[in-house]
């Protein structure tokens, strides 16, 4: 039996889908971030069905595919106009539609997507479904739509549904393409059947439209090294695998090509000398642009598909947490907390107001505020100033303020080999700060931002005590990663002084 999630995973790769058939463990296990994305999912599929009031669900029974879709039978045939999750079986494949809505015309079929946008894979899904239900003899069908979230929805007061959501007809499609539903179902048959793993060279389809859960079963062993093609600087992934191809695979194989940017050949570079990159004249023009007090701030903020507060859009950013570290000269040194300041919103509130004052309350009146990759913070406080209008000029004046400690490394100014490529703080730190224990993040319960994000909505359904426990957690990370702006930017002093 196919399922729609297995044929939608055969058109990304064949390959992967026979592993996933013969329960072959995966080498890359979904994270949190994309289990986060699922509860999206259902988050959004619950709420579009306040776009079609009073209809009855199916009730999902796991082992027992054939009892669903008799449900389904009875609820068409007691004359039920709007199904929830109404089940089919036809041509050996097992569906599950969203919504059904019953016209004077025939079935409207409703596809929901927790995306803001229409994808090619949705289309597929949906034009499988077409193909599943066009052999339902009791069915007459009409139209066929794909239900994604809008983006643009601005909530106040109780959620209108018919404007949370943005209905796309995908009808004249999906037609369109029922004889190509029909050959690939037979490739995907005849994957299913066959005893020998297929031979599927690795490509683009290997992270798009999603990350493959067995990438490092297929992709060189070397990906990882700070050598490997893998990891040039801003090569797009197509040029990649061209010169993987060719068995151009590390630096010593490509070091010679007249085509590389500055960063590239200092990344090549770097690494044969077996130590750092230097141009102490852009080091020097950053750290000229730095004043005292530095303000090193870091958010973190969560999202969520259904608006929770007034003045919240789908998955917009919401800051929640800050952590600020204050450097009053260049002779002060600063541990995790000297000088530190730090926030985290209670999960029932609404952040916005609380984050903005404790902020304004906090920061110095002067001197440079420092981030890492500044536009996301400049952005979280632009959220802080719309919100909170009455505080929207002293907010938006810190703006002004800011320097961005990635521009002395991604405008050439220092390059380590240990970097692979890239100059996300989380590459910079060890190679700059290699021995010091506190600036390790593999110590922490939580590693990333998107654990952080993950942790604070958490909270949300925990006791008390978790509560604590993962504040504790959020405030260790959130911490880390200012003081680790602080530890680099003193490294970098140094460097221009040797």
């Amino acid at each position: 039996m196919i399922s729609k999630s297995k044929f939608i995973l055969g058109q990304q790769c064949l390959k992967s889908l026979w592993l996933d058939s013969k329960n072959i463990p995966t080498t890359n296990p979904l994270d949190k971030s994309a289990n986060e994305r699922l509860k999206a999912g259902y988050e959004v599929g619950e709420a579009a069905k306040n776009l079609f009031p009073g209809g009855v669900n199916v009730e999902y029974h796991p082992s027992d595919f054939q009892k669903m879709c008799d449900l389904t039978f009875e609820l068409i045939e007691s004359g039920e106009k709007i199904i929830y999750e109404a089940s089919f079986f036809a041509d050996n494949v097992f569906i599950r539609v969203d919504i059904m809505k019953k016209t004077s015309k025939g079935w409207d079929i409703y596809e929901v997507k927790s995306s803001t946008k229409v994808h090619k894979y949705h289309e597929e899904d949906a034009a499988l479904q077409w193909h599943v239900l066009k052999q339902i003899n009791y069915l007459t069908l009409n139209n066929i739509f794909i239900v994604v979230v809008n983006n643009k929805y601005l909530k106040i007061g109780d959620i209108i549904h018919d404007e949370l959501f943005n209905i796309i007809s995908v009808t004249k499609y999906v037609k369109a393409n029922q004889s190509n539903i029909k050959e690939q179902l037979k490739v995907t048959e005849k994957v299913l059947l066959q005893k020998k793993e297929p031979s599927i060279k690795i490509g683009s389809h290997c992270k798009k439209p999603h990350q493959c859960e067995y990438f490092d079963k297929c992709w060189p062993a070397n990906i990882k090294s700070i050598d490997s093609i893998f990891n040039l600087y801003r090569l797009n992934l197509e040029k990649k695998l061209s010169l993987f191809e060719k068995g151009e695979d590390t630096f010593k194989k490509i070091k010679d090509r007249v085509d590389l940017t500055t960063t590239q050949k200092n990344q090549i570079k770097a690494h044969e000398q077996n130590q750092p990159i230097l141009n102490k004249s852009k080091i020097n023009d950053f750290i000229s642009s730095v004043k005292y007090p530095i303000s090193y701030l870091d958010f973190e903020t969560f999202t969520d598909a259904i608006p929770l507060f007034d003045g919240q859009k789908p998955y917009m950013q919401m800051p929640f947490q800050y952590s600020l570290h204050i450097q009053n000269n260049i002779n002060e040194n600063l541990g995790l907390s000297k000088n530190h300041f730090e926030f985290i919103a209670k999960v029932k509130d609404d952040p916005r107001r609380f984050i903005a004052e404790s902020l304004l309350k906090n920061l110095p009146s002067d001197g440079s505020i420092m981030a890492y990759n500044q536009s996301f913070e400049k952005n979280c406080i632009e959220t802080l100033a719309k919100h909170c209008p009455d505080l929207s000029d002293e907010l938006l004046a810190l703006n002004d303020r800011f320097v961005d400690l990635i521009v002395p490394f991604r405008g050439g100014g220092y390059y380590d080999s240990n970097f692979k490529g890239s100059f996300s703080i989380k590459s910079v730190l060890p190679a700059l700060c290699p021995d010091d224990e506190t600036l390790s993040y593999k110590k922490l319960k939580i590693k990333d931002g998107s654990t952080a994000l993950n942790s604070y909505k958490e909270m949300r359904l925990k006791s008390d005590k978790e509560r604590a426990d993962l504040r504790k957690e959020l405030f260790e990370y959130c911490r880390l990663d200012t003081f680790a702006m602080y530890s680099i930017y003193m490294e970098l002093i140094k460097s221009a002084r040797i």
